[in-house]
């Protein structure tokens, strides 16, 4: 039997961060959630991850810096950005990225499954 895929949640709100667990564990994947990116990229969980939920906006590395370093260490599973930041400027910078999602908050819940279900698929072929 296969394990789980591993979904990471980077978000510095709490509430967001459990309520984004609970979804994630209710598809029947492993979730790991972390308040910054710095304790993401610290953890064991960089190296397993099979797509990264971010927010963009976080005290210390935003979320698209995240990405910059994830890129940077040559890490090849699908980012997907959640974010309140309106604007263009962070969902051009995120799809410079390679972004594999960009939801704006609130957003539904069930779309985002989906399009973590996609990357997951495409990643698996």
């Amino acid at each position: 039997m296969q394990n789980p895929p591993i979904i990471s949640i980077v978000d510095d709100d709490g509430h967001v961060r459990i309520s984004l667990d609970s979804l994630v564990r209710s598809m029947g994947f492993v979730s790991r959630t972390y308040a910054c990116a710095e304790d993401f990229l610290a953890s064991t969980s960089c190296e397993t991850t099979s797509c990264l939920i971010s927010d963009i906006r976080m005290p210390g590395m935003s979320g698209l810096q995240l990405c910059e370093q994830l890129r940077v260490r040559k890490v090849g599973y699908p980012v997907i950005f959640i974010t309140a930041c309106v604007g263009e400027t962070p969902e051009q910078r995120a799809r410079e990225l390679g972004a594999a999602g960009y939801f704006k908050k609130p957003f539904d819940s069930n779309e985002l499954m989906e399009r973590v279900q996609q990357v997951l698929n495409n990643a698996a072929n």
